[in-house]
């Protein structure tokens, strides 16, 4: 007797892969711990990206300012998500409480995490500028 073919969509339940706590897990810190590296690369200079990818952007200083706070933004994203993930699937934590919890958390650790700036006045400095005469 031949045993009953198996179709190819039967053989990988995504769902069941996804909705494993570990790998759910896994997935959250990774993209929290994503979002932290690029929010603090951001906020430390936040037209790097923009400097050989587009054409050249005026020097406004509130274009500067509103990268830094969208930068910002993300990292408190990062830092909510991946406190999330540990106190829900590892610690099994639900509810306001919780939720009142982590914001405060991800607001702290934000804090802490913010790159310091690197000249004292706290000015950045993108490139010289050079003034046409």
């Amino acid at each position: 007797m031949m045993e009953p073919q198996v179709s190819v969509t039967d053989m990988v339940d995504l769902a069941s892969i996804f909705s494993h706590p570990i790998f759910d897990l896994a997935v959250r810190v990774f993209l929290g711990g994503y979002l932290i590296y690029m929010g603090r690369a951001y906020y430390a200079d936040p037209l790097a990206s923009f400097r050989g990818s587009s054409r050249p952007l005026p020097f406004d200083p509130w274009v500067r300012q509103a990268l830094r706070a969208l930068a910002g933004f993300c990292l408190w994203g990062g830092c909510f998500i991946f406190a999330a993930a540990i106190a829900v699937r590892v610690f099994g934590l639900h509810g306001y409480l919780l939720a009142l919890a982590l914001i405060a958390i991800a607001t702290i650790a934000t804090w802490l995490l913010l790159p310091k700036s690197p000249s004292a006045n706290g000015r950045f400095r993108i490139w010289k500028m050079r003034v046409p005469k």
